[in-house]
């Protein structure tokens, strides 16, 4: 290729010569026994070893004859002139059963220029990039990334014509062959000749046939302009979107005929008729599975149930497809649409189920629960009805949690599902101690693709232990509580666990009491949004809470109160350090918090990335609901991407800290922040 752009180009570089490493090593005993290299002067062994490998290979297999000889010679010919040596000339001689290739280089061409004339239509900018992928400011910085090659010009100049072509310059010339080189033949200036010609454009579009649509629908079915440029492939692409339409209306046996004839084009405008064939109406009729075995007979006919009936949609298909496999209980999972009757459609699944258990162990550390190490049993196959159990045991420097979770996507083999836990933990957070069992179901059901509503209900059994707050400012230390909800969840995002663009919304109410006399009702939202622009990620984050007390504010447990400060939340501030505090300097909560987050993703090298943040937040009481004595951060930090998700590091400064506030902290963790 001519274009190496900087970054790209180093990483080729080395993927290059590590190419050439490897295939000298592998070759290094048939290389050395039968061909040898004579007048290199600009490339290594391996690099030469790895540009005539296939025919090395031969003489592994094969007598060396001079026609094998020739064919070597050939093609470390052509790999010297596309690495710009243009005049490079390639011999060989047989010695017995090795052969010699001897090489003249000559001098290495860079290009020096690349000039355009003649094009009206299109900027000389949008040509570079097509004809060589960079700028002429890049070309003339760094000229020795560019070698002239006679090929790569002609592929340059056929990236020009086609575009043109998909611009309606349907009769375009481009003519790249004039080439000028330095009288020492180390520069090449290529120039560009482009006669537009006529430009083409679509014209009176027609659509035949018996269509159920008006002509408005099927013209925005077509996806391209229908006063736009002409050209086959956007032909084409409105004759296949047209299909796709169809089909997406249940037409499953749409077919589309397209005629159009530039030739008879008047002044330009190509006339376009679509013969549109509908067919029948199709419906889902059931499915059937070959291939289950730890999988009950009627589980997949039970997944894909809510269809039978419903018109034919692929996109619906395609999401209860994409639901099972996002189970884990499937290696491999192939669909085909079978037509039974006469407007029936048989899903028929071909199914390689997984393997259903699993024993996981995990070990890491973060700032504030310090190194822990973890055990996950699970069996995501439960009784052979697809449904996940597993239990979760973590310890840490802080304590130990453990879990059963039982989750039901299809309770009752309806589109609602449950989420149910049971929960122990004994834990020590900063001033206090805590020991607590509990359990909580979660029903929740999808309306819409990316709406979740749902409700739950939650008890807790908790005992409370202070190591240095008074007890006043702790609240009930001994109690039993109980929380009926709603939940929301509005989901945009391209990836729930490394999302790279789009959006979350959720909010959740709760009416709590305590020892059965109500308590407090609490409120929460979070908005959470993520932009691409070129190599960078830009996420924006809001969330905030309350607990509206319904008694006394003492009456408030601190372990139910909101904690703000650490890797998820305002960077500057050390976990749970942000808000009220006890004398003895332990974090106490508040009823009321705000956060907001920005943060800015760029790349560094492979996986690892930098990220620059700003955050600000506040804990407050229920009487001081607002944005009151706000707390910032400002900092940088450290990604390094895993499939599940990034580790990071973060350094928060604070840029206004109060006289008992530290000036900054460090943030080691896993996940987004926000």
């Amino acid at each position: 290729m001519l274009l190496l752009t900087s970054a790209p180009a180093a990483e080729n570089a080395r993927n290059v010569l590590l190419g050439a490493e490897l295939l000298q090593t592998a070759l290094a005993p048939t290389a050395k026994q039968h061909i040898e290299f004579t007048g290199a002067k600009s490339f290594t062994e391996p690099e030469l070893t790895a540009a005539v490998a296939e025919q090395i290979r031969e003489l592994q297999e094969y007598p060396l004859t001079p026609a094998r000889a020739d064919d070597s010679a050939y093609y470390l010919g052509a790999f010297y002139r596309k690495k710009g040596f243009a005049s490079a000339q390639v011999d060989y001689e047989i010695r017995g059963d090795k052969l010699v290739l001897k090489i003249n280089e000559g001098p290495r061409s860079l290009l020096h220029a690349v000039i355009f004339t003649g094009n009206k239509s299109l900027p000389d900018a949008t040509l570079w990039e097509y004809f060589l992928g960079a700028t002429p400011e890049r070309l003339a910085k760094a000229p020795e990334m560019f070698p002239f090659s006679a090929g790569e010009v002609a592929s340059g100049a056929d990236r020009v014509r086609g575009l043109y072509i998909s611009e309606g310059f349907l009769d375009v010339v481009v003519d790249a062959s004039k080439i000028e080189l330095t009288e020492n033949r180390t520069r090449a200036s290529v120039t560009v000749s482009i006669d537009e010609r006529q430009r083409y454009v679509f014209g009176d579009v027609q659509f035949r046939g018996d269509s159920a649509f008006t002509r408005d629908q099927l013209v925005k079915a077509m996806g391209v302009p229908v006063d736009g440029p002409f050209s086959a492939t956007k032909l084409t692409n409105a004759q296949r979107n047209i299909q796709s339409f169809l089909k997406t209306h249940g037409y499953y046996q749409a077919e589309v005929a397209v005629a159009a004839d530039p030739a008879k084009a008047a002044l330009g405008h190509v006339a376009v008729r679509f013969d549109v064939t509908p067919g029948r109406l199709f419906y889902f009729d059931g499915v059937t599975a070959k291939g289950t075995d730890r999988l009950r007979a009627d589980f997949l006919p039970k997944r894909f149930a809510h269809l039978k009936g419903e018109k034919y949609d692929p996109s619906k298909l395609d999401e209860t497809f994409r639901e099972m496999l996002r189970t884990g209980l499937f290696k491999n999972l192939r669909p085909s649409l079978r037509p039974v009757g006469q407007d029936q459609l048989r899903i028929d699944l071909t199914v390689e189920e997984a393997k259903a258990r699993e024993i996981g162990a995990t070990i890491g550390a973060g700032s504030y629960e310090g190194v822990s190490i973890g055990l996950r049993l699970a069996d995501r196959n439960l009784f052979g009805r697809g449904r996940p159990l597993s239990l979760g045991v973590d310890y840490s420097q802080r304590g130990l949690r453990g879990e059963f979770l039982y989750v039901d996507p299809w309770l009752f083999d309806t589109r609602f599902s449950l989420r149910s836990r049971l929960y122990s933990a004994v834990r020590d957070e900063e001033g206090y101690s805590k020991n607590e069992i509990g359990w909580r179901f979660d029903l929740a059901r999808k309306p819409l693709p990316h709406l979740e509503v749902g409700a739950f209900v939650e008890q807790q059994k908790v005992t409370l232990t202070s190591s240095g707050i008074d007890l006043p400012q702790l609240g009930p230390t001994d109690y039993f509580l109980t929380s009926v909800g709603l939940t929301a969840s509005i989901d945009y995002r391209d990836d729930p666990i490394s999302p790279s663009r789009g959006f979350i919304f959720t909010n959740a109410t709760d009416f709590s009491t305590l020892d059965g006399e109500p308590a407090f009702t609490r409120y929460t939202v979070r908005f959470s949004y993520y932009l691409p622009v070129k190599k960078l990620l830009f996420a924006f984050g809001a969330r905030s809470g309350l607990i509206a007390p319904i008694t006394d504010r003492a009456n408030i447990p601190i372990d139910v109160r909101y904690f703000s400060g650490g890797g998820t939340t305002v960077r500057s501030f050390s976990e749970r350090e942000l808000g009220p505090q006890s004398q003895s300097g332990d974090p106490l909560g508040g009823e009321f918090f705000t956060i907001f987050n920005a943060e800015m993703t760029f790349p560094i090298a492979g996986s690892l990335q930098g990220a620059a943040f700003v955050d600000a937040g506040n804990v407050t009481s229920s009487d001081d609901i607002g944005l009151s004595d706000m707390r910032y951060a400002v900092g940088l930090g450290l990604r390094y991407k895993l499939p599940i998700g990034p580790l990071r590091l973060d350094y928060g400064l604070n840029p206004s800290p109060n006289a008992d506030e530290a000036r900054g902290a460090f943030h080691f963790s896993f996940g987004f922040a926000f």
